[in-house]
């Protein structure tokens, strides 16, 4: 059973609600909400994502993690430590992997309020309430997988409850990343309707064998060339970048013709696409 809405969310669906349907349309390059936007909110919760919405992002990046159980969890690193307070609730289990832990416990720590005590009582989130979140406020999603220690099967199960929750996602802009470009062949037999985008730095020549599991590259900004970029679109695939802030970097990576550009500051990626 998944708890109710907190205030922080009720009153970041109340706001989105009333936003004009003109001002929600999606331009042509990608504002993707970093973590869910993390420069307003706890990172990779419900609430990110609903405020990022607000501000015009057109998805939200998740970290997926595995639990002891096996369960499907938003977080981005192996421990919980800085994102929850874990050291309080269980002070004798360090080093407070997410791996060690099943979503019973984990859905017992308050993953908010770390950030500020206005989220107080925000909980990690289950695969399942981001599938359900993207329905409810019209947002895209973009899944990394995580594959550290103790993941084994992830991949499989990221496939199965995607599989199973069709409907949630279907025709609403989800995609899939990892940095573990083996696994994204492999999920892309899995599922293959539902599209791959690859992290890191790959051999240029190699395109076109990426290309039939793949559908775009998420290049860090020391790597982008707008000659890079033309050489990908070349090869039918797109060119996403990030995470980023600085108002002069996102300028740079707009005018070599990324195709979407990851921030932890959605509305200052906004404010400067309307005037591009």
């Amino acid at each position: 059973m998944y708890r109710p809405l907190g205030a922080a969310v009720t009153a970041a669906l109340a706001a989105l609600a009333l936003m004009p349907e003109a001002a929600r349309a999606s331009p042509s390059v990608d504002n993707i909400a970093h973590r869910g936007g993390a420069a307003y909110a706890p990172e990779n919760t419900i609430v990110a994502c609903a405020m990022a919405r607000m501000q015009r992002a057109d998805a939200c990046e998740f970290d997926i993690q595995q639990t002891k159980d096996q369960q499907l969890v938003l977080i981005h690193d192996q421990t919980l430590s800085r994102t929850t307070n874990v050291e309080q609730v269980f002070p004798d289990r360090s080093p407070w992997k997410v791996a060690d832990f099943t979503l019973a416990e984990i859905r017992r720590l308050d993953a908010g309020s770390w950030f500020s005590s206005r989220f107080l009582g925000e909980k990690v989130p289950t695969l399942q309430e981001a599938l359900q979140a993207m329905r409810r406020y019209g947002v895209g999603l973009l899944l990394e997988i995580k594959h550290p220690p103790g993941s084994a099967g992830i991949d499989q199960r990221v496939a199965t409850e995607l599989r199973e929750s069709r409907s949630l996602w279907s025709g609403r802009g989800l995609v899939v990343q990892a940095f573990d470009w083996n696994a994204m062949r492999a999920f892309h037999r899995m599922i293959p309707e539902v599209p791959i985008t690859l992290l890191g730095k790959p051999d240029l020549s190699k395109l076109s064998d990426l290309g039939t599991f793949a559908k775009a590259l998420s290049l860090p900004r020391s790597s982008l060339t707008p000659e890079v970029v033309r050489t990908v679109h070349g090869k039918g695939m797109r060119v996403y970048t990030g995470p980023m802030d600085r108002p002069v970097v996102m300028r740079r990576m707009l005018s070599y013709g990324v195709d979407g550009i990851m921030t932890n500051r959605p509305r200052d990626l906004d404010s400067i696409k309307r005037y591009w």
